[in-house]
């Protein structure tokens, strides 16, 4: 009686698996899904300083086959627009600033980026007595960027359903081809091609009848074409600007992380749940992570849930990344100036709201949520401080609502 219980807990504790580009555990050995679901989700990211603003629409529908089957599928569009920093120079007192991508009069939308992205997968679960295995793929198409990836993930649920072994394997294929403008001199007809292969590892432990554990670790390998076509990089001799050239990464990269969560169930305060999450990544170009995550889910009454949350994250600087160069491109084998590169931390702090009806005809189900965070990104918050200087600092928000139905 004590072992079902702790089982019961487990569906009940829910620990989300590392997500990766085409690779996402959602297979949970022996536990089909038995309702018919359908989602939609609005997601708002706005960037300060009239840089990138992102408008995200998703919907996906879930259904039964049978008794151990489950298919799905997800379709996504993204409307991206705004300016984006494209390289970095000195000003006539010497600082480093940003140099961002200017209005365009050839733009439908009046900004220098305007792009849509259209995206749909789809996902095939077979539910065993003790195990899942699952089956999916996708493809995304935007004007200048296409991908579409496989992948496959599983499940094995070992005593007594208390212990749970996960894998999962993706592999994407993706082809680049930038459009002609000022910022990119490549020709034409230029093409590029990349491949990824990721790979999850994990684990998941039911310790007691409140607390559960869950530790992953994924490995990547890509390789191509992974420079930005559109960011430039500026090179300096003394003080004075003699060399200008795009964006040059180097054409394979390896990657690791270790991610582990932990859930801690409250009985005594409404049935409240501590979410807390911690995940270092590093990868051969230099990058190293951390990334740190706590969130409180707190019933109120009546269906009503908030959930407030919090998250730090801090790299350092890819080893052929500054902000400006010294010398000539012929002295570097490659060279980037893209802000994403850099050594830099962000905070951030957030709070979600949730209502379940449970009694609404003909659905067995209705949910709502809608969340708002704000994150400040800044060179000082990376660990061990940061010196380069605030030119590449802005904060962002994202507002997000959603709904799911069940029937």
């Amino acid at each position: 009686m004590k072992n079902n219980k702790k089982s019961n807990i487990a569906a009940q504790l829910t620990c989300a698996a590392l997500a990766l580009p085409g690779l996402m555990q959602t297979a949970s050995a022996g536990r089909v899904e038995e309702t018919y679901n359908a989602d939609f989700q609005y997601g708002n990211y706005v960037e300060s300083n009239n840089r990138m603003r992102v408008d995200i629409f998703e919907s996906a529908l879930s259904a039964p086959i049978g008794k151990s089957m489950t298919a799905s599928v997800n379709l996504v569009e993204d409307s991206i627009s705004g300016a984006s920093p494209v390289f970095n120079s000195r000003d006539t007192s010497g600082k480093t600033v940003q140099v961002k991508s200017g209005a365009s009069p050839t733009s439908s939308c009046g900004k220098s980026i305007c792009e849509l992205r259209d995206a749909i997968s789809s996902n095939l679960a077979y539910f065993f007595d003790k195990a899942a295995l699952s089956f999916g793929g996708g493809y995304s198409r935007e004007h200048d960027y296409a991908s579409k990836y496989f992948n496959t993930t599983g499940s094995l649920d070992l005593n007594k359903k208390l212990t749970t072994l996960n894998f999962g394997a993706s592999v994407a294929f993706d082809e680049i081809q930038p459009s002609p403008s000022i910022w990119n001199s490549r020709p034409a007809d230029f093409r590029a091609h990349k491949t990824s292969q990721q790979y999850l590892l994990g684990v998941s432990q039911v310790i007691d009848k409140n607390s559960l554990v869950q530790s992953n670790m994924t490995f990547g390998y890509h390789t191509g074409f992974m420079s930005d076509p559109y960011k430039w990089v500026t090179f300096y001799n003394g003080n004075v600007s003699s060399d200008f050239q795009q964006d040059k990464r180097p054409n394979e990269r390896f990657e690791w992380a270790w991610l582990t969560q932990y859930v801690r169930h409250f009985e005594q305060f409404n049935h409240a749940a501590l979410h807390t999450d911690y995940r270092f990544s590093t990868n051969d170009w230099g990058v190293n992570a951390h990334t740190f995550e706590m969130s409180w889910h707190q019933p109120i009454a009546d269906g009503w849930q908030v959930i407030p949350r919090f998250r730090y994250y801090s790299q350092d600087k890819a080893d052929f990344y500054q902000p400006v160069f010294a010398g000539g491109s012929a002295d570097y084998t490659s060279y980037s100036s893209d802000y994403r590169l850099a050594g830099f931390g962000t905070l951030s702090g957030g709070l979600k709201f949730s209502k379940e009806i449970n009694e609404l005809q003909p659905f067995s189900q209705l949910k709502f949520q809608t969340g708002f965070e704000y994150y400040a990104h800044k060179a000082e918050y990376q660990l061990g401080g940061n010196n380069q200087g605030t030119f590449a600092n802005f904060g962002y928000y994202l507002i997000t609502a959603s709904f799911n139905l069940k029937f």
